[in-house]
């Protein structure tokens, strides 16, 4: 048996996280008896976390409340009480949740980066104080060397956590990830001039740049259009040639299918993140040959070929880059074409749910 220890309910799909958590228990779930401990989330303290947003609302620095030292301690409490004694080995889906954690036999973490990248993609480390977050990462610098495998979804945070922490290199794996959307058996893209822009935050991935840029595109190609997939903001107008198609949840079959039907009819995904690690969009647009707009940044240049797959922007944050981007696409059709070819074909080849679930299970053999 083995305990597979999540933060996160294990039938959530919607998001790249929720995603990792749901493939990785369906590959163990294949080949061997899995008990899942989970959603194991304790909630954060509000004073800490009232507190922290304070001082750095201020101009002064906080604590990362939401990993006290109170609920990691929690939260190892709990692991404690919900795994099995008797498993074999422990899967834990992230890293900085279970730091606190003493696992009374081997085991295996996987995320797909450490604390310490997650703050400096996602956060501002100025606003946090220093000792702070050196607590957290010291500690999970320990608890990683001591796991028997460390397992990230790119090559790209695997090395920055052997320097960072220190961690053995030999038991450090890249598994890699797939996508959570059905493959489909052909290419179904007529020729449209849409683009699509899909993510649970607008801001970050760049959502008010597409905006921009795709308005001077329609300068130039008045028939192009733009669906955006996601929470709209509140301060989104209606103009014309953008559709805001909402939030589609994978749960959700029917909002599955369309979000399928979506990526087969894109022109291309535009995807100027600048808070990112390896999105599952690039991975889930090249099963339908979409190729992809995104920022030569962080893991992306393992998953788009610039020139080939899509195309990678060194400043994405330029709404007149991406719209150069977005033109290059509709005006460039031989180009465009073996984009779509090499897309479909290399989605396949590199991130087919058979071969992370090979890799996946490589791993856990080894560790048990």
């Amino acid at each position: 048996m083995i305990n597979f220890v999540s933060n996160l309910p294990r039938d959530l799909r919607s998001g790249g996280f929720s995603a990792m958590n749901a493939a990785a228990f369906g590959a163990i779930s294949k080949h061997a008896d899995v008990h899942y401990v989970g959603p194991i989330n304790p909630t954060a303290a509000w004073t800490g976390g009232f507190a922290s947003k304070l001082l750095r609302t201020v101009g002064s620095r906080g604590d990362f409340s939401f990993f006290s030292d109170r609920r990691l301690t929690s939260i190892a409490r709990q692991v404690d009480e919900g795994c099995q004694p008797s498993a074999r080995l422990d899967f834990f889906h992230g890293f900085t949740p279970w730091i606190r954690t003493r696992p009374g036999r081997p085991y295996i973490a996987w995320s797909d980066c450490t604390f310490r990248d997650y703050i400096d993609v996602f956060h501002r480390r100025e606003q946090f104080r220093a000792a702070d977050l050196e607590r957290i990462e010291r500690a999970e610098a320990l608890w990683l060397n001591d796991a028997t495998r460390v397992l990230f979804t790119s090559d790209w945070a695997a090395s920055r956590a052997i320097r960072h922490y220190g961690l053995r290199e030999s038991r450090v794996r890249s598994v890699g990830i797939f996508g959570e959307v059905d493959v489909p058996p052909r290419d179904a893209y007529a020729g449209g001039k849409e683009f699509a822009f899909v993510s649970t935050d607008f801001e970050a991935k760049g959502g008010p740049v597409v905006l921009a840029a795709f308005r001077t595109v329609r300068t130039r190609h008045p028939d192009a259009s733009l669906v955006i997939v996601g929470a709209r903001p509140a301060d989104a107008v209606t103009e014309s040639g953008v559709e805001f198609a909402g939030v589609l949840r994978k749960e959700d079959a029917q909002e599955q299918r369309r979000l399928q039907a979506l990526l087969s009819r894109a022109r291309a995904v535009v995807h100027p993140t600048t808070a990112d690690i390896a999105p599952l969009l690039i991975i889930e647009a090249g099963y339908y040959g979409c190729p992809v707009i995104s920022s030569r940044k962080f893991a992306i240049p393992e998953l788009v070929d610039d020139g080939c797959t899509g195309l990678l922007l060194d400043d994405p944050s330029q709404a007149d880059i991406v719209a150069d981007a977005m033109n290059r696409i509709l005006e460039h059709e031989t180009e465009y074409q073996r984009m779509r070819e090499t897309a479909w074909t290399r989605s396949r080849a590199r991130y087919s749910k058979q071969r992370f679930e090979k890799q996946l299970m490589s791993s856990v053999r080894a560790s048990a």
